[in-house]
């Protein structure tokens, strides 16, 4: 992930964060509650992200929509800024999801399979 497209912007109030990043101002204090991204405030007392948060708010984002829990979330936003490998932390988490989700399906097509299958044929009697 890169964050060419907001590294630009200023100080980032939430209805902006809320915009750029199509979340709910709920979602971001969520988030902030959760430890997962960090808020400054101004000498107004209002919030505002900046370049730190904003790359948070995108990892968030785009993980959060590939089903991604906060735990596996939280691995890659550290590995990013510890040691530059969020990309391979996520790309292993989104790995291992994609793997839970393709066994759910079998399991659904087994299911779908079992039910639309002709009933068996029993003993006729004489």
């Amino acid at each position: 992930m890169t964050d060419d497209n907001i590294r630009h912007l200023p100080r980032l109030r939430i209805g902006e964060a809320m915009k750029l990043f199509d979340m709910t101002a709920r979602a971001i204090r969520y988030y902030e509650e959760r430890g997962l991204i960090e808020a400054r405030r101004d000498r107004m007392n209002s919030r505002f992200y900046d370049q730190t948060a904003r790359r948070r708010l995108g990892w968030i984002r785009q993980l959060r929509g590939a089903g991604l829990g906060l735990r596996d979330i939280q691995d890659v936003i550290e590995a990013d800024e510890d040691r530059g490998a969020g990309n391979a932390v996520a790309l292993e988490r989104l790995a291992a999801r994609r793997a839970s989700i393709e066994a759910e399906l079998a399991g659904v097509d087994e299911a779908i399979g079992r039910l639309t299958a002709p009933p068996p044929k029993t003993l006729l009697r004489k």
